[in-house]
C-alpha cells in the first residue's frame, strides 16, 4: 500500500468558541494527524481522526491559531498541507482577521491589491460603529455598561468615565446610601439657574426636585447636591477600535452581516463598481434590525414612554417645581 496523498480541499471555520477543520477524503488513508501552533513555525500533534474534519474544542478566544493536516496509513504518513490560520471566537463574533476575509470574498476582491488591507480595515471599523450606533438606538438599551457610581462632592458638575458614549439613564440614592435608588429626571437647559442654593437632599424640597442634564461628558445637576450623595449612571460605553487580526469584533450579537456587506459597498465604492445588491441587501438587514428590536423582551415588549411624567416631580408638581412654582 502506498503513503496516501497530502489532503486537499483544507479549510477552517471558527464559532462557539470552538475550531472546525476539514478537508477532502483521501484514498488509501486510514487516519489524519491534525498539527497546530500559535507561532506558525512549532507545531504539535493534538489528534488523529479517522474520518476528514476535526472540531477544536481546546482553544482560546481571541488567539490566532495555525493548523495543517497530513493523511496516514500503515506504509506511512504524507506530508502537511498548506497551513491556515484563524481566531477563535464567541457565538456571533468575527476576529477584524475574519471579517476582511469575508469582506473580500463579498466584494470579490480577496486576491485584488486595489483596496489594501488598512483601507478593508477602516471601512469594516466604520461599519463595525455604524452598526452600533444602529443598534443602540434601535434595542435602546442593547449593550449597557455596569453602573458607574459616585458620590457627590458639593459641586454642580461632575465628569463621567472616559468610556462614556451614550446616557441611558442616572439614578440618586435615597438617605445617602446606595442600596436604595429612585431614578433622576432630566431639566431643561432653559431651567439650569433655577437653583441658588444647595437643597439637603433628604428632604422632601431636594428628592423631588433633583434633576440632571448632560452636557458633553459631563453631568450637571440642579439643585446643586450635598456632599456624599450617591449617584448611578447608566450608560452605552465607547466601542474599542479593531486594531490587530485577533481584535474580535463584540456587542453586534450576531449582526456581522451588516459589517460584511457595508464595508464590501465601501470597497467597491473606491472601485466605482455597482453596489445596488449590496445597498439592498444592507436595506433588508436595518428592517430586520428594526423588526427584531421591537420585541428582544418578548414577553414584555417596550411601549411607548409617558412623557408627561418627565414634566412632573415625584410629589406630583407640575413642571418638576416645589407647590407649582
Amino acid at each position: 500500500m502506498a503513503i496516501p496523498a497530502i489532503p486537499t480541499g483544507f479549510s477552517l471555520q471558527q464559532g462557539n468558541g470552538t475550531t472546525f477543520l476539514s478537508w477532502n477524503i483521501i484514498a488509501g488513508a486510514t487516519s489524519y494527524q491534525v498539527q497546530r501552533s500559535i507561532d506558525g513555525v512549532t507545531y504539535s500533534i493534538i489528534n488523529s481522526p479517522v474520518v476528514n474534519s476535526f472540531l477544536d474544542s481546546t482553544v482560546t478566544i481571541g488567539t490566532n491559531y495555525y493548523y495543517q493536516v497530513a493523511s496516514t496509513n500503515s506504509s506511512g504518513t504524507s506530508g502537511y498541507c498548506s497551513p491556515q490560520s484563524i481566531v477563535p471566537t464567541n457565538t456571533g463574533d468575527l476576529s477584524l482577521g475574519e471579517l476582511r476575509l469575508r469582506c473580500r470574498q463579498r466584494a470579490d476582491m480577496v486576491k485584488s491589491k486595489f483596496v489594501s488591507d488598512s483601507e478593508f480595515n477602516s471601512y469594516i471599523n466604520q461599519s463595525y460603529f455604524e452598526l452600533y450606533d444602529l443598534l443602540i438606538t434601535e434595542y435602546e438599551d442593547w449593550f449597557l455598561k455596569t453602573p458607574f457610581q459616585f458620590q457627590t462632592t458639593s459641586a454642580s458638575q461632575y465628569t463621567l468615565p472616559s468610556d462614556f458614549y451614550k446616557l441611558i439613564g442616572v439614578d440618586a440614592g435615597l438617605s445617602m446610601s446606595n442600596q436604595q435608588w429612585i431614578t433622576l429626571p432630566k431639566f431643561d437647559f432653559i431651567d439650569r439657574n433655577q437653583y441658588l442654593y444647595p437643597q439637603i437632599n433628604s428632604t422632601l424640597l431636594g428628592l423631588g426636585n433633583f434633576r440632571y442634564r448632560l452636557m458633553g461628558n459631563t453631568l450637571f445637576f440642579i439643585p446643586i447636591p450635598t456632599s456624599g450623595q450617591f449617584i448611578q449612571v447608566w450608560y452605552v460605553p465607547k466601542l474599542t477600535q479593531l486594531l490587530q487580526d485577533t481584535d474580535i469584533c463584540v456587542g453586534v450579537s450576531g449582526w456581522t452581516e451588516y459589517i460584511i456587506c457595508d464595508a464590501a459597498m465601501k470597497a467597491l465604492q473606491k472601485e466605482e463598481s455597482d453596489v445596488s445588491v449590496l445597498m439592498a441587501e444592507k436595506m433588508a438587514l436595518i428592517k430586520r434590525i428594526e423588526e427584531s428590536a421591537m420585541d428582544r423582551d418578548i414577553g414584555s415588549p417596550d411601549t411607548v414612554s409617558d412623557t408627561r411624567n418627565r414634566t412632573s416631580n415625584y410629589l406630583g408638581y407640575p413642571n418638576g417645581s416645589w407647590g407649582g412654582w
